[in-house]
């Protein structure tokens, strides 16, 4: 067992030191699209991952779920390719091209061998150029993107945050929303709403991570090819202006089950915050890491939970450190209830010596793991591009994190902790004596 534990430090500490050595480059071509490039020319594959600033955000209110209605539809057909034969042709050449929507992103993704690429990055260009958006495809998607959204808007957890959504941004506002939209307004979005929604799919906010064996000048010459015909400009609605509210709230829903599940958030900082790793730390002790206090606390000491933890959320125009639990009816009230204790409690006295650098530990390993194949990195160099970071942000992490002392995580924890600020959701069926005693 010990020899094992040597054996995953050791590869551990090559991959930390694989990535403080990384070399990213920014790779601009002649037409102006820009990328931040790793080469590795050790393995064939080549991975890039890209993104425009529009997400479901962005959707017109009344045909929410566009642009996650997009982001299926896309690999269903495209130029000559039918459906069938458009996935059946990424098979014959092992690569993969897949899309996603969040509130603020359009993103996209590819995988493929330095064989294929000339033929996987052709496929990429005429998905975005040369969508087919088919009738029929498009009936097919929408029924089962209806019945996907049937079933999730009937599970606790989806309902507990789109209220969590509302309490906090206002029910009128984008951000109170579901990226896959609604029942009612999927049914409104057409094939001509999607060929509208493409236009808006531009150059200048064009974000694109990409790392494998592929070189500089090879890259440059692709992002002309596959990317230059794009609208070099969209012009976009303006997200509305947030703000947290300043008390405590507390929703019940009502669900008659034998359990319970509870949201709760307070507003974070900003990834581009200088405080940001202070706050990482914090929280890895509060509640992300699997040794946190509030598993402790809540899940191990007293088997309040079946399950509990936090997580930091970064949008455009607001942060929040949000969680959630999961508790039988009978405790679900006590398990809020320690958690809010918990969260004075590290805003008043701060980390523990052990528990700053367990977390610290946690944080650069977990890191590490991203570094383990190419598509991983290229998911890396667009996430941190999405939050413009400087490109060197990779690189200096690790320095920049183990510069920060307990005395400066507890400060700024003193600071941003606001339990009489959370805004709390419980989805269940919590006993009335427990509802009328908090």
């Amino acid at each position: 067992m010990r020899l094992f534990f040597s054996l995953i430090i050791t590869l551990l500490s090559s991959f930390s030191f694989a990535h403080a050595e990384l070399k990213i480059q920014e790779v601009v071509s002649t037409h102006g699209v820009r990328a931040w490039l790793v080469e590795d020319h050790t393995t064939p594959v080549i991975a890039m991952n890209f993104s425009f600033e529009i997400g479901a955000a962005q959707d017109p209110e009344d045909k929410k779920g566009l642009a996650a209605l997009a982001s299926q539809m896309l690999t269903e057909g495209a130029g000559k390719f039918s459906s069938h034969d458009f996935a059946q042709k990424l098979q014959e050449i092992a690569s993969f091209i897949s899309f996603d929507v969040t509130l603020s992103h359009f993103q996209g993704s590819l995988k493929t061998t330095q064989v294929n690429a000339k033929e996987a990055f052709q496929l990429l260009k005429i998905t975005l150029t040369e969508p087919l958006f088919s009738s029929h495809e498009f009936t097919k998607v929408v029924n089962a993107h209806a019945t996907s959204l049937a079933n999730s808007e009937k599970k606790p957890s989806t309902i507990a945050l789109f209220q969590l959504r509302k309490q906090i941004f206002g029910t009128t506002h984008p951000y109170a929303r579901l990226t896959e939209g609604s029942l009612e307004t999927i049914k409104k979005i057409t094939p001509n709403d999607l060929k509208n929604f493409m236009k808006n799919l531009s150059r200048n906010t064009l974000k694109i991570g990409v790392c494998g064996n592929i070189t500089a000048q090879e890259l440059k010459q692709i992002l002309d090819e596959i990317l230059s015909s794009l609208p070099k400009e969209s012009s976009l609605p303006q997200i509305p202006p947030v703000q947290f509210p300043q008390q405590e709230k507390v929703t019940t829903i009502k669900l008659a089950q034998p359990q319970s599940i509870g949201f709760f958030a307070q507003q974070a900082i900003p990834f581009k915050d200088p405080n940001n790793l202070k706050l990482a730390i914090a929280n890895e002790a509060l509640g992300h890491g699997s040794v946190s206090r509030l598993m402790n606390e809540v899940r191990e000491k007293r088997g309040y939970a079946y399950h509990v933890g936090t997580n930091i959320n970064q949008e455009p125009l607001i942060s929040l450190l949000i969680g959630s639990v999961g508790s039988q009816n009978t405790r679900i009230m006590k398990s809020l209830s320690l958690i809010k204790e918990e969260w004075k409690r590290i805003r008043d006295h701060g980390l523990t010596k052990e528990e700053f650098e367990d977390a610290k530990s946690h944080i650069l390993g977990a890191y590490t793991l991203n570094f383990m194949s190419s598509p991983q990195i290229a998911e890396l160099l667009l996430l941190y591009q999405e939050f413009e970071a400087p490109i060197t942000y990779m690189q200096n992490r690790e320095q920049l994190l183990n510069a920060i002392t307990l005395t400066q995580v507890n400060q700024f924890a003193k600071d941003f902790f606001t339990p009489e600020k959370l805004q709390i959701v419980i989805v269940g069926n919590p006993e009335e004596g427990e509802i009328h005693a908090q």
